[in-house]
């Protein structure tokens, strides 16, 4: 992925942080006609001073499997919060732009066994469970039902060799701009107003 400097991420923290806050991802593989295989899948994320990997899971009839298993690596590509920049907020003539948050993440690809497929369901829905009123939990279903589940879906995990964020959110405008930028955004959609809040947290070193 093309990054300019002023662009790129680099701190690992906050780039295990974005995964951990954005757990759905696009896996591209190889495959066999030289054409990528994809699939839109929500991750679980296993992180560790020596190793890192993402974990998840397809229906077992997915073509991307095979190739998978042909390829042997892969890329999960991550997007946060993006919109449109208006040069009508500018202080000066420019043109338009785009802001944007994306993290791929790069590495082997290996199958989970029964267990490790086990407690990745079991971690899935913890995550997306909690902050509900009513958490479900995995062993609140019939066991049968879980395992009959499982046998039409195969888990994976891609081990962390190699990652790359591009955090485009108006580094490289002065203070005033930035701050027109943001109350642009703020008064606009759902989405605009989450790309906002990113500039925010992020701390855009502006100049």
């Amino acid at each position: 992925m093309y990054i300019p400097t002023k662009f790129e991420l680099k701190d690992q923290k906050l780039i295990l942080e974005f995964l951990q806050q954005h757990p759905f991802g696009t896996l591209a593989v190889n495959g066999a006609d030289g054409f990528p295989v994809l699939v839109h899948i929500p991750f679980t994320c296993r992180f560790g001073e020596v190793k890192s990997c993402l974990e998840f899971h397809v229906a077992f009839e997915n073509e991307i499997v095979p190739a998978i298993r042909a390829a042997g690596r892969g890329k999960m590509v991550v997007l946060g919060a993006h919109g449109y920049v208006s040069s009508s907020v500018y202080t000066h003539v420019n043109v338009p732009t785009y802001n944007y948050q994306a993290v791929h993440v790069s590495g082997k690809l290996k199958e989970l066994d029964d267990s490790e497929l086990q407690n990745h369901l079991t971690q899935l829905v913890d995550a997306f469970e909690s902050g509900r009123k009513n958490k479900m939990r995995m062993d609140q279903w019939p066991a049968g039902l879980i395992e009959a589940y499982k046998k039409e879906i195969t888990g994976f995990r891609i081990e962390v060799e190699r990652t790359e964020a591009a955090f485009k959110l108006s580094q490289n405008r002065n203070e005033i701009d930035f701050d027109r930028i943001l109350n642009d955004l703020s008064d606009r959609t759902l989405e605009e107003k989450q790309l906002a809040e990113a500039m925010k947290q992020t701390k855009c070193p502006v100049q």
